[in-house]
């Protein structure tokens, strides 16, 4: 959402230096989401390792199991310690792994999560400063209409819209038929549901040639007027 506000700006400056100077901004923040993403995907989770971690936990916790009936059970654990892991490792079942991996992938998931939600408020923080702020109040006013999700709603984002000099209408709810841009979605969805999709590629190629044949009109536009307005 940040992102967003941030380009529905730039794309609206009218003063050229402030425009390139948010784009150096905006490159900066995307080349750290990038590599916060990349760092990710760049996770393994290989059998070998998951029962190598699983092997560590579980000699841990039966070292602490057996600490407090004396250190000679220890020496026990460390004089057979190899025997000790065969055995624990060939009673890791398919399921344990399998729950493991999923674990470590939702905790992965949920730091590049926590990362990108530091990434944003280092954006809002950056562009609620008095620099920015004097520059953004020269520029025009603009009006963004939102259904009431809760991205939308978020602290985060009514602070940017207002450092950004953008505001935010929130629709009621259930009423998406008030929202102008619901009207582009449905011209866009008739026009693809009668293509053949042969790939993801092609999807979007598709989307991409109807979005800017529609948004290159008003007809929409004075549809929703006509509805709605007059």
């Amino acid at each position: 959402m940040e992102t967003f506000l941030s380009e529905t700006r730039k794309i609206n400056l009218d003063d050229e230096n402030t425009y390139y100077e948010l784009q150096l901004l905006l490159n900066k923040y995307y080349y750290l989401q990038k590599e916060t993403v990349n760092e990710l995907k760049s996770f393994k989770y290989y059998k070998k390792d998951i029962i190598k971690e699983l092997l560590k936990i579980k000699t841990i916790h039966i070292r602490k199991m057996l600490l407090p009936f004396g250190k000679e059970y220890l020496k026990f654990i460390d004089d057979y310690f190899t025997s000790i892991c065969d055995f624990i490792v060939s009673n890791i079942s398919n399921i344990e792994i399998s729950d493991t991996r999923i674990l470590k992938k939702a905790h992965d998931k949920n730091n590049r999560i926590q990362r990108e939600k530091t990434l944003a408020k280092e954006l809002e923080k950056e562009l609620s400063s008095e620099y920015w702020v004097k520059k953004f109040k020269n520029e025009k006013e603009i009006i963004v209409i939102l259904d009431n999700a809760t991205i939308h709603k978020a602290v985060l984002t009514k602070k940017l819209a207002k450092s950004l000099n953008i505001i935010l209408i929130h629709l009621p709810e259930y009423a998406s038929d008030l929202n102008p841009i619901e009207r582009l979605w449905y011209a866009i969805k008739h026009e693809i549901s009668i293509d053949y999709i042969e790939d993801e590629d092609y999807l979007k190629g598709e989307f991409e040639v109807y979005f800017n044949e529609y948004t290159q009109t008003d007809s929409l536009a004075k549809k929703f007027q006509e509805n709605f307005i007059i």
